[in-house]
This record gives structure tokens, sequence and C-alpha cells, in this order.
């Protein structure tokens, strides 16, 4: 039976890890889930929402944003903020050019003599600087062969790769995996008019929109992992920037044990893999064309 969670295809992910923290999940049964403050790359996950864009840009970009939408009013009003709903259908009932020009003028003159939105936009800084330490964010990979990830991830080949399983019935948290973006233009939301934009969405929504944005898009420099995430907020009873949560034994997959792991590593691993029924482990090796071979290790 498909699990209703189920938001993609795969049938498994891969972790890379050092061998150390390999013998910690394979003795505890557990994933690290990690706050984006311990994450290697700064520029992953943002620290800080709309940086370098000031208040007053922003409402420069939403006064056009409104004038827009008078002048060409949407047929589906359901994506906006309340009041900004009930003006585009009042213009649906009297289209008519005179009070196009009195809502823009009127809008204009409330916006433009008014303070830049700074408290708003303090406020939701401020809950994003809030949410942060909270976050736990699973990181997975759709290949276990890639070179970079391999150097980056598992302790420059010393490490190990392990795979875990999208099981349905035992409904697996990286079913509901989502495939890292990389974008080549800037997400629209680390723009003043996409801000402006957000503004004229009901808070639930714009909020959604911030999450996966800064959540599930990374630049193009980052497109060689083939990442897919898995996001939470970290339970009651969690402290600190990690949460180790306990996974099924029989969610995890093969086991890749990395070129240049120590022998004492190699050995610990291998006997703490004969605890798991789907685990099978594989010598990895660098071939003379330079890819990875990797020879199972018969028990």
């Amino acid at each position: 039976m498909i699990s209703p969670n189920r938001k993609h295809k795969r049938k498994s992910f891969f972790k890379y890890m050092p061998s150390s923290t390999a013998e910690i999940v394979l003795s505890n049964s557990t994933l690290r889930w990690s706050s984006p403050f311990k994450f290697n790359d700064p520029f992953d996950v943002p620290r800080e929402l709309a940086f370098d864009i000031s208040p007053k840009e922003i409402q420069l970009a939403l006064v056009r944003n409104l004038e827009n939408m008078i002048n060409n009013p949407p047929q589906d009003s359901r994506g906006l903020e309340p009041k900004i709903q009930l003006i585009v259908e009042v213009l649906k009932n009297n289209p008519t050019e005179e009070l196009k020009r009195e809502l823009i003028n009127g809008l204009k003159d409330e916006i433009e003599n008014s303070h830049p939105p700074e408290g708003g936009l303090l406020a939701i800084k401020q809950q994003w600087q809030d949410w942060l330490p909270n976050f736990r964010i699973l990181c997975l990979s759709e290949h276990h062969d890639k070179a970079s990830m391999w150097y980056h991830y598992a302790d420059k080949y010393s490490g190990v790769v392990l795979e875990v399983i999208c099981d349905d019935e035992l409904d697996s948290a990286w079913l509901m995996a989502k495939k890292v973006e990389y974008p080549e233009t800037k997400p629209h939301v680390y723009t003043a008019e996409g801000w402006a934009e957000l503004l004229l969405k009901p808070q639930e929504e714009a909020t959604k929109t911030i999450l996966h944005t800064c959540s599930y898009t990374k630049s193009p420099d980052w497109s060689y992992e083939s990442e897919w995430r898995v996001s939470s907020f970290k339970r009651e009873n969690d402290a600190g920037l990690i949460s180790d949560y306990k996974v099924s034994k029989h969610e995890f997959g093969n086991l890749y044990l990395g070129p240049h792991i120590h022998a004492e590593a190699k050995a610990q691993l291998i006997q703490l893999a004969a605890n798991y029924p789907n685990m099978m482990v594989f010598d990895t090796q660098i071939g003379l064309n330079r890819e990875f071979k990797f020879i199972e290790i018969q028990g």
C-alpha cells in the first residue's frame, strides 16, 4: 500500500557522512536532523530575510503592484489579502476609470505619506530569526557516487555513504522529501518586488512561500549535490541545534565504505551492519578510469 504521505516515486536516498557519525547512526538506529545554523554553507538557508532591501524599496514596489492590480484586476482574487480582495471585487462590479483613479490616488497617498513598513518587516525578520534554531532539516542525495560529495561530506573519502529506503508501510519520513531547486535567477522573494507581492497575500500563504523558497532553493553552484530535503521543527523536548531521531532498522539500505576509510572504523561498521536486514556492505574503490567501483563485502 502506498503511503498517503509519499510525495515522489523514489525508492531510496543516500546520506554522506564521516565514519564516526556512521558508527553512532548504526549503533543507535538514528539519523541527525539539523538547524540551518549547523550547515557548512552560510549561503544555504538565509540567516536574514530581505537582506539588503530597504523598507522604502518594498514600499515603492507595493505602490507599483497595487496600481497594476487596480488597472488590471485579476479574475481570481482568492489568493490575495482580504482587504485587497475586497478592492478587486469592487472593481469587478464597477470597472470605471474614475473609480480606478480614485483608488490609485488614495492608495498612493496612504502608502507614500506613511512611514515605510519597518514595523511589519522587522517583525517578519525577527520571527525568521526565532525560527532558525528550531528548524530541523534532513539533507539527502539522489546519488551515492559523486566524488565532490565524498570529499566534502564523507571526510575526504574516509567516510561512508548510507542508503535510506523509502518504505511506504513504515511511512518513512523521507517519503515527504522535496527536491532542492537550483534556479539560475534569484528567487522573487529575495527582491523588493517579491516582498511587495507577499504583502498582498494572506499571511499563511506568504509564510509558506518564504519557508519553501528559503529551505528548498540553492544557488546553481550546488546543483551537483542533487539534493532532497525533509524539513520540520524540533520536538518539544529537543534542545540545541541538532536532533537525533529513531529510524527503523528496515529503513536502512546499503552501506558504502570510503576508499580511504581507516581499518578500525571499517571493521566496526561491518560488524554493526550485520544488525540491519536490508544492508549490504560495499568497498569503494577508485578505478583507473577515475570512476568509483563498488565491491560487495561478503559476510
